[in-house]
């Protein structure tokens, strides 16, 4: 039960006048609307009321074990549930956990956005660099586009990990929609570069052919080379 709010100034004086009239500690009580409990304790020693130190309710961890948190916690990347789970505390909540853990060098972090990345995909990437990593001057005949998502809306749904090692970010795998965002598309080679393109919604392969054929075909000999 949490503790009364201390008596303030004006209701001691109140308390020592109607005490030196005889009045009982009940009735003084019930003139300033407070517990009997409070009224005694004042009284019995004035001079001493409220000046005892209180040092709040007693550590559910020791030093030990909060040493042996911040450690874990700062050699992985993990949540505060899984600590209590893998160090098999039974007095440790995640609300205590995570306030041992405000240390400089450890803070409270959230996985960012970033498009999957599959085993498959490196496969066919380390492949398909090795197949051309001998290529020389084939490359100024090699057109290179890449379209880029630019989110405006940033204030999306995180994953939160809870506490982390500040040592290196880390990521979920989604690809957002929706929000505030702009499509653009741009193409580069060995002879110069195409304009930005802004692409409009989802864009099928029907569309994508457009933008080539518009931003493109009539400069992609000049970018690429013409043999």
């Amino acid at each position: 039960m949490p503790r009364e709010i201390q008596l303030t100034e004006s209701e001691k004086k109140l308390i020592l006048a109607l005490h030196k009239k005889n009045i009982s500690h009940r009735e003084i009580a019930r003139k300033i609307n407070r517990p009997k409990t409070v009224v005694t304790a004042f009284l019995n020693d004035p001079l001493k009321y409220d000046s005892r130190k209180r040092t709040g309710r007693r550590k559910k961890v020791d030093e030990r074990t909060k040493q042996l948190i911040i450690r874990t916690a700062s050699n992985q990347t993990t949540a505060c549930a899984n600590i209590v789970n893998d160090l098999c505390f039974k007095k440790v909540t995640m609300d205590n956990q995570s306030s041992y853990e405000k240390v400089k060098h450890l803070e409270k972090d959230e996985k960012r956005h970033c498009p999957a990345l599959t085993t498959a995909h490196k496969d066919l990437r380390l492949s398909w660099t090795k197949a051309y990593m001998t290529w020389n001057n084939e490359w100024h005949k090699v057109v290179w586009s890449d379209e880029k998502k630019l989110i405006w809306m940033v204030l999306m749904a995180f994953l939160t990990t809870g506490m982390i090692s500040v040592k290196r970010k880390r990521f979920f795998s989604t690809r957002p929609r929706g929000g505030g965002s702009v499509m653009i598309w741009a193409s580069f080679g060995w002879g110069g570069k195409s304009s930005i393109c802004f692409v409009d919604g989802p864009t099928t392969a029907k569309e994508y052919r457009e933008v080539l054929k518009k931003h493109l075909i009539d400069i992609g000999s000049c970018m690429g080379g013409s043999d």
